[in-house]
């Protein structure tokens, strides 16, 4: 029914902005001026709100829906991060580690596709802008799950703020339409998988990052349980520096069940 309301409110919204437009083509006072652009971003906005309810309504399970597809993980996200950093412009904002390269996770890749540019969308409204001010981090979890995570340099959020994070229709800005991070718990929950929200320390800054234990379709190849704490990462990365308090860290976190 969401999704059928959903399509129902497209129609009016879509002459509301056309009208809108024409109309500002005419006035030319700024009272006038400040009326149109007032009705463009609130247009704007409740769009945004239906492609997210749309986009929930995708994410529910249908009737006939076959088994998920495994995906290898680290070259589905390169290559939605690569589209993802050009469209924002985000090249040099955003850093990608992958360390799964034999991983493989049962999802299917367009759900795949929203979870992660969600997740990325959230991160780049709260980043500073400053260079790999957003990291996204693949690496195997235990011998049976693969961890990705999304950290960026924003301000800690506020209690009252944490307490609501995955709840529909809650946002802590006007822009937003609270939608983003509950379809990332509807698609984890779809497809078996965990997601969680922590303060971590990333090359001595302090980060939110948003984390997701998917469980691990294929095991590793070379017959060994890959840990999360054995991972070696390149200096480059400066990865291997990460500390913090105890249970903040990236490489030593439990599997969410055990918090």
């Amino acid at each position: 029914m969401s999704a059928a309301v959903a399509h129902e409110i497209r129609n009016p919204l879509s002459a509301i902005s056309q009208a809108n437009a024409l109309l500002d083509e005419e006035v030319r006072e700024p009272g006038q001026k400040r009326l149109t652009s007032m009705i463009e971003q609130n247009a704007q906005r409740l769009s945004r709100i239906v492609d997210d309810i749309l986009n929930v309504a995708r994410a529910q399970p249908s009737q006939g829906v076959g088994a998920a597809t495994s995906l290898p993980l680290d070259q589905m996200v390169r290559q939605i991060t690569h589209e993802w950093a050009r469209q924002n412009q985000a090249q040099r904002t955003l850093g990608v580690h992958a360390h799964a390269p034999a991983s493989h996770v049962g999802f299917d890749p367009e759900h795949l596709r929203r979870l992660l540019v969600n997740l990325l969308d959230n991160a780049i409204r709260h980043a500073s802008g400053k260079p790999s001010s957003i990291r996204l981090i693949t690496q195997p979890s235990g011998s049976d799950h693969i961890r990705m995570s999304v950290w960026s340099d924003g301000q800690p959020l506020e209690a009252s703020v944490m307490r609501h994070l995955f709840e529909p229709f809650f946002s802590s800005e006007s822009r937003s339409s609270g939608l983003g991070l509950y379809i990332c718990r509807e698609l984890c929950e779809r497809y078996g998988a965990q997601i969680a929200y922590q303060r971590t320390r990333l090359d001595q800054r302090e980060g939110n990052e948003f984390y997701v234990l998917m469980p691990s379709s294929v095991q590793s190849s070379a017959g060994q349980q890959p840990v999360q704490q054995s991972l070696s990462y390149p200096v480059i990365d400066s990865l291997a520096t990460r500390s913090g308090t105890q249970g903040s860290t990236l490489s030593g976190d439990p599997p969410l069940a055990t918090r």
